[in-house]
């Protein structure tokens, strides 16, 4: 199994992060996708002997329409876990006011 994070760009509403994760969910080999509305990183979960980087990378481009990949990073995990945090912090700092 592989875990790949993509950054991606030019998503405007979360019906269009839904049309990404549907569709990379359908490639056989892939085992989860979930697409962070907040931080715009996509993580898929894939078996690379069945689907490659590649198909997953042209059917996120298939799936919107001029949605652009920014960068892959397999560290970018604990880059994303950290920018939620610093999220929910401002959100429940304002909320308590």
């Amino acid at each position: 199994m592989k875990k790949n994070i993509y950054r991606l760009d030019n998503i405007d509403c979360a019906a269009c992060a839904s049309k990404i994760e549907d569709g990379v969910n359908k490639l056989e080999g892939v085992f989860s996708s979930n697409l962070n509305f907040i931080t715009l990183n996509f993580m898929v979960s894939f078996d690379e002997t069945i689907v490659t980087d590649e198909e997953i990378e042209t059917n996120i481009h298939k799936s919107l329409k001029g949605v652009k990949i920014v960068k892959k990073n397999n560290e970018d995990f604990i880059d994303t876990y950290e920018e939620q945090n610093v999220f929910k912090k401002i959100l429940f700092k304002g909320i308590k006011k």
